[in-house]
């Protein structure tokens, strides 16, 4: 499925406004995104606003927002309480990064505007929100920003340098360094990214790592299980909640070590949901073992999200599935 340009363009011209909201815990390639289609939406002549909830981010999305207020680039970001007084009928909600609406921004927006796109490259979960008027999931894709780079390309669409290097950034994260879904079109973006004149030393800033996530991935690794002489199971500790984003991090990583097929990460990502990213060479059919538990994806990247349950109770009921199909 190609992502239709001018029904999103033809939806934005009809809307009397626009808000753009990402997933909890902002991270590059969301916030990257969000200020692209800020952008393209701006340039329409809309009313446009970035809803963010959150009081504390990461310190590269922390790093970025204070830096576009340093360089005078103003971006109208507000919470739903400050907002709500402008939403009305025609107002168009575009949700980014994310379609699943228990890790959004907020989910109350979504009982309160009528139009909604959601854009998204994550592994395709079923969608539980009303008032779609398009939606884009393509979890064959590098990143968010790499679909919003294809809407920026063909409607020739302005971005400040700083904004490219924000998007430049989310791509580079989210493609492990360009060593993971990694695209001839991933390059396209990156290339069009440093045309719109990225700063590259500056991207080195928005790159640096949170010690402690990596901490926290590498405690995963160091003790990971082995079984069948194939399949590596990785388990996040049982009071920590995980960045999405690390688990499947951690699955990619398993993937590089000799004899593994495929790899299973467990930890908690909510403070009742349960995660799981699955990758595989592609000997192994992680999708139907996903779809088993409730997810879905592709044969050789899929995910499910358990609601209500535990590391332990997840991980005994993956092992069943496995002895199944393996």
């Amino acid at each position: 499925m190609s992502l239709e340009i001018n029904k999103i363009e033809k939806l934005i011209n009809d809307a009397s406004n626009v808000i753009i909201m990402a997933h909890k815990n902002l991270d590059l390639d969301a916030l990257g995104s969000s200020l692209g289609m800020y952008y393209l939406c701006k340039n329409n002549g809309k009313n446009t606003f970035l809803l963010i909830e959150e009081q504390k981010s990461e310190k590269g999305v922390a790093r970025a927002l204070n830096e576009l207020k340093n360089r005078d680039i103003k971006i109208n970001i507000k919470t739903l309480n400050e907002l709500k007084f402008i939403i009305n009928d025609k107002t168009l909600l575009i949700i980014l990064d994310v379609h699943i609406p228990n890790i959004m921004q907020n989910t109350e927006i979504l009982t309160l505007v009528n139009n909604i796109i959601v854009i998204d490259h994550h592994i395709h979960n079923k969608i539980n929100i009303n008032n779609i008027q398009y939606s884009y999931i393509d979890e064959t894709i590098s990143s968010a920003a790499e679909i919003i780079v294809g809407l920026l390309k063909e409607l020739d669409i302005y971005i400040p340098p700083y904004i490219a290097t924000i998007m430049l950034a989310g791509i580079v994260i989210d493609t492990n360094h360009f060593s993971i879904k990694t695209s001839h079109l991933t390059y396209g973006a990156a290339a069009y990214l440093c045309i719109q004149k990225a700063d590259l030393k500056e991207l080195q800033y928005l790159l640096k790592e949170n010690f402690n996530r990596y901490l926290q991935r590498q405690e995963i690794i160091r003790k990971v299980e082995i079984i069948k002489d194939k399949l590596a199971i990785g388990e996040g500790k049982a009071e920590v909640i995980y960045y999405p984003d690390d688990i499947a991090k951690v699955a990619d990583t398993l993937l590089l070590f000799n004899n593994i097929e495929a790899t299973f990460t467990i930890a908690k990502i909510d403070d009742h949901i349960i995660g799981i990213s699955a990758r595989s060479l592609g000997n192994v059919n992680v999708q139907k073992i996903m779809e088993t538990m409730g997810g879905g994806g592709h044969y050789t990247e899929a995910a499910t999200q358990l609601e209500n349950t535990t590391i332990k109770e997840a991980k005994s009921e993956l092992l069943k599935i496995i002895e199944k199909y393996i």
